[in-house]
């Protein structure tokens, strides 16, 4: 009975132990606690859906709202290759709320050579989940089987070229393929983003364009579209094919960093949670999986490290700018 006694003395001690001691942690928490979202985050995709950003986005968003409990909104806002969706979080509040997932182009070659009216290297870089593949293709219904063939064309009359609007990645490249190969004839055909190029090219309305991956594998498994050159510095699957590189035949490629950034300013408490949720997407072998399936190369970095990816980027296309004839903004 007296060790029954104590035996119920000593539980009504834990409890209240753990009890006083749950009640300590929890008046403490908010002062050393992570940060945590007071509402739905955006995520702003600055391309049309459908593209590897897009879907690589989407797949980020499911997985940070089981990290934070909270809904990720994805926002497609698209237009001048980057710069509506970026200037929309350059000009939102800093306080996690809002965010964007960019592509090289409005990194790299856009704010140099086209006047946005920000910088998005002001912008506060929180972490980088791929860098994109690209390539020039065709369509099969256009005749052109090799890179070649397109050159050829272009020597004798104008070729509709398909970009995302802007001066992107997509212009310096067909920029390049023209000076390398003494000058060839075309003319850029904007749209919204990768999956719009692509249906351009099906339809006929264009004559070739650079693409990633997501939106261009399915067609080259068709024999719809056919690659003619590698214009980043790999791509597998078409290295398999035997498809030339830019930069064995021109001296020349292409370098598409992602970055997730946020506006001016984020608090680094801020940055460094999403940071770490960004981290735990990639982490899980799922999530990146399906991420893989866009066949783009799929890596995390952190925010500085992204951010040093895109200004040696940055600084290495400036003079290829330049020897293509291209403005430069002060």
């Amino acid at each position: 009975m007296e060790n029954s006694m104590k035996g119920k003395k000593l539980l009504t001690l834990g409890i209240a132990i753990t009890w006083i001691f749950s009640s300590v942690v929890y008046s403490i928490a908010p002062a050393n606690a992570a940060w945590k979202p007071s509402g739905p985050i955006t995520l702003v995709i600055p391309y049309g859906a459908g593209g590897s950003t897009d879907i690589i986005g989407r797949l980020l968003a499911k997985s940070m709202e089981t990290y934070f409990h909270v809904p990720v909104v994805v926002e497609n806002v698209a237009g001048g290759n980057g710069a509506v969706g970026a200037q929309r979080v350059y000009n939102a509040k800093p306080d996690g709320l809002t965010i964007a997932m960019l592509s090289g182009s409005i990194q790299t070659i856009i704010p140099p050579t086209t006047a946005i009216g920000f910088d998005p290297f002001n912008m506060s870089y929180i972490a980088s989940t791929h860098e994109s593949v690209a390539a020039r293709f065709v369509s099969k219904k256009s005749g052109f089987k090799t890179i070649q063939d397109v050159i050829a064309a272009g020597k004798t009359r104008f070729l509709i070229d398909v970009t995302s609007g802007g001066y992107g990645l997509p212009d310096l490249g067909t920029a390049l393929l023209s000076k390398k190969n003494g000058g060839i004839k075309y003319r850029a055909l904007a749209t919204a983003g990768g999956a719009e190029s692509v249906l351009r090219l099906l339809s006929g309305d264009a004559d070739m364009g650079q693409n990633s991956a997501s939106t261009t594998v399915a067609h080259i498994k068709t024999g719809d579209l056919i690659p003619v050159l590698i214009e980043s510095a790999s791509w597998p699957l078409l290295e398999e094919m035997g498809i030339p590189k830019s930069k064995d035949l021109y001296g020349y490629s292409i370098s598409n960093p992602s970055a997730v950034v946020g506006p001016p300013g984020l608090p680094a408490l801020v940055r460094l949670e999403i940071q770490k949720a960004i981290k735990a997407a990639l982490d899980d072998p799922t999530i990146k999986a399906n991420m893989e399936k866009t066949f783009e190369m799929v890596r995390f970095k952190t925010g500085p490290q992204a951010k040093g990816i895109a200004v040696a980027a940055r600084n290495g296309y400036l003079p290829v700018l330049r020897s293509v004839g291209k403005v430069l903004k002060k």
